[in-house]
């Protein structure tokens, strides 16, 4: 894992924690909740496909 890919993954994990809380205090379907879930379901889909393309290259 480079470092791209590492501070990817804290990302996703600072931007997981935020929307639970936002989810807590605020409510699941709270503007900010639902902005911080599109938010991550983003980090998390450029994190998939960055493994993706690592795992072909190891194919190759």
């Amino acid at each position: 894992m480079n470092k791209s890919e590492s501070e990817l993954e804290v990302n996703i994990l600072y931007k997981r924690e935020a929307m639970i809380k936002s989810g807590i205090l605020r409510g699941l379907l709270h503007t900010e909740t639902l902005k911080l879930s599109r938010e991550l379901d983003q980090l998390i889909y450029e994190s998939q496909k960055r493994k993706q393309r690592t795992s072909s290259r190891k194919t190759m």
